[in-house]
């Protein structure tokens, strides 16, 4: 399991409740997406899943967890924080 961290966090705005939840590592998106998602469905829902998934038992990069959670997240108009990373 990886829990390294992201060097850029991801700042999650609850809709219903505005409050705003951090996540800042590929652990801490998986278990949003499974257990806090307002959707469960969608292209970019699936594969930042998959993605999250895959990392988390050692296959893929760290960085692709993260553009994969932020598309989720656009793709289901959850609001976001977070810097550009270039």
């Amino acid at each position: 399991m990886n829990n390294n961290d992201w060097n850029y966090p991801i700042m999650v705005i609850c809709k219903r409740t505005g409050k705003v939840y951090t996540v800042a590592n590929t652990k801490e998106a998986l278990d949003m997406l499974l257990n806090a998602w307002p959707v469960a469905e969608g292209k970019a829902f699936m594969m930042a899943l998959q993605i999250c998934a895959d990392v988390e038992s050692g296959h893929g990069q760290e960085t692709e967890a993260r553009n994969s959670f932020v598309a989720a997240a656009m793709e289901a108009s959850v609001p976001i924080e977070t810097p550009v990373i270039q």
